[in-house]
């Protein structure tokens, strides 16, 4: 049976199991009975009162022939619990990790924490039953929406989820963060300082932004091949062919024997082996930048995912390191050093504000308003899943009571098998809504499926666009299933205006929770 997510995979089984305790609890006390004694009623009393004795008879018989057997073929079809239903019938397909639609996963066997919690053990070891056609209405919906899902244009990339995993990496080798912080204090700032002290003029093939982080292509080629390390580089061996070895041995006039060598910064960051920026990718390839495998190609594509990590630890590592007073210090750019600021903090924040100024002045404004919507739509949209599945297993828990008291009336059956269906096909919906806002936001890159672009993009440089696509997208996946539910009410259906109520409730808890971050955020900015 599919279903739209991995929680409502599991609360399906333990909302049915529920219906089956509540139902047992009807049955045993007789009150599963109740509406065939009122149709007995019903259907002697009225006829009595408005007709004769003879003639009240027989219309009173004929209506209690067909009362019954349509109360009794109710009961067994969509009352009484019948259909075994297992956790390991029930599937899920995460058309959100891959455009293959064999990736089913099942309960108990799905690779998530929820196999433990919500295992067999949970229902007693009993197993489940559902009725007829609920299981129908169940089966049959999530097959829509496989069928609608699998429909959709295939895209690999999901451009918001990319922006998620890119802005949470980070280092996690403390060795490799303070190399980094080694390499910033004794080449990039040394080659910084070096740069706007001779006023020196960027060529125009490098980009304007080239010389913002520590692995300038400029400064690969300019400075960082005459600047030496100030102390012994781990996993760089002692070269006495080496021009900077060479240095430190004349300089100390001793033939110590050392393990450890002192390369230039040209090698320090592109050396094959040891080199930083090999480390790094290998810090991110198998991690947070998996998406990033299709976006460009090369060299500027591995460049673009280390400068962004450098980013996300500009805290940690463009302030530098404070080294040790057994430094060599020799006549290379690094003397200059001191005459600029060297706090990162500084120099990002103006460089930040250099690069947007140029761009538009109104820009300020519009990142911080699009990062103070961003709690709120993150929220909604991680917690959409959990409102869809708790709604489900909440109808099935209470569904007994609800064909009760309308006396198995088909239509109440009816209202509650189009609500059922409808909160099912969220799940298209929400896809849907992912499938725009993936091309919408893919849109605004200025150099589509190239690195440039989609640099743009993640570093939030798309003004107002961008915040007009997120409260567009915010409201769709909250106002679209609630839209629907209401459509279904034009219908005559009364059942989706109440589910539409409790749609509102649930969802503004995930309003609230965002809310909760945008008031931490103006904290902040404040």
């Amino acid at each position: 049976m599919p279903t739209g997510s991995f929680i409502e995979m599991f609360l399906t089984t333990f909302g049915w199991y529920l219906y089956d305790i509540v139902w047992d609890v009807i049955s045993s006390t007789g009150l599963a009975y109740l509406p065939i004694i009122a149709v007995i009623i019903d259907n002697v009393v009225k006829p009595m009162e408005s007709q004769e004795s003879k003639s009240a008879a027989a219309v009173s018989l004929r209506r209690l022939e067909i009362d019954v057997l349509r109360i009794i073929a109710m009961m067994v079809i969509a009352v009484t619990p019948y259909m075994t239903l297992t956790f390991a019938s029930t599937t899920y397909t995460n058309y959100s990790d891959s455009c293959d639609v064999s990736t089913k996963k099942t309960a108990g066997s799905s690779g998530t924490t929820y196999d433990d919690v919500f295992s067999p053990l949970l229902l007693d070891g009993k197993a489940t039953k559902v009725p007829v056609w609920f299981y129908l209405v169940m089966t049959v919906s999530g097959g829509v929406n496989d069928a609608v899902i699998s429909s959709l244009p295939c895209d690999n990339l999901n451009v918001r989820e990319v922006q998620s995993e890119i802005n949470s990496a980070q280092i996690e080798d403390p060795m490799l963060r303070r190399e980094v912080q080694r390499f910033v204090t004794e080449c990039y700032q040394p080659a910084r300082s070096e740069f706007f002290n001779d006023q020196t003029k960027l060529p125009s093939e490098y980009p304007n932004d080239d010389i913002a982080w520590i692995g300038s292509t400029y400064f690969l080629k300019q400075f960082y091949p005459q600047i030496c390390a100030r102390a012994p580089v781990p996993n760089f061996p002692l070269d006495r062919t080496r021009a900077c070895d060479k240095q430190y041995l004349m300089e100390d006039g001793s033939q110590v024997a050392l393990a450890d060598g002192y390369p230039d910064c040209s090698l320090r960051w592109v050396s094959p082996d040891n080199g930083i920026r090999a480390r790094l990718l290998k810090e991110i390839d198998p991690g947070k930048f998996t998406w990033l495998k299709s976006i460009g190609s090369g060299q500027t594509r591995d460049d673009y995912a280390i400068r962004r990590l450098m980013m996300n630890e500009a805290d940690n590592v463009m302030s530098g390191l404070e080294l040790s007073a057994n430094t060599k210090q020799w006549g290379s750019a690094s003397d200059t050093a001191s005459l600029l600021p060297t706090d990162s903090s500084i120099m990002a924040k103006a460089d930040a504000i250099v690069g947007v100024a140029a761009t538009a002045v109104g820009w300020i404004g519009g990142v911080a308003v699009d990062l103070l919507i961003q709690p709120v739509l993150e929220m909604t949209i991680k917690m959409a899943p959990y409102i869809q599945a708790t709604m489900l297993m909440s109808i099935y828990f209470l569904l007994p009571w609800i064909l009760l008291v309308g006396n198995y009336e088909w239509g109440t059956i009816k209202t509650a098998t189009v609500t059922i269906f409808a909160i099912k096909f969220w799940t298209s919906i929400w896809a849907v809504i992912s499938l725009l806002d993936n091309k919408l936001l893919a849109a605004l890159s200025s150099n589509r499926g190239g690195v440039n672009g989609w640099t743009d993009f993640i570093n939030a440089q798309m003004g107002f666009t961008r915040i007009i696509i997120d409260l567009i997208i915010l409201s769709l996946y909250i106002g679209l299933p609630m839209f629907f539910l209401t459509m279904l009410g034009w219908g005559g259906e009364k059942g989706a205006s109440a589910a539409n109520q409790q749609t509102q409730n649930q969802g503004g808890g995930a309003k609230q929770a965002g809310d909760a971050g945008v008031s931490v955020g103006k904290k902040a900015v404040g």
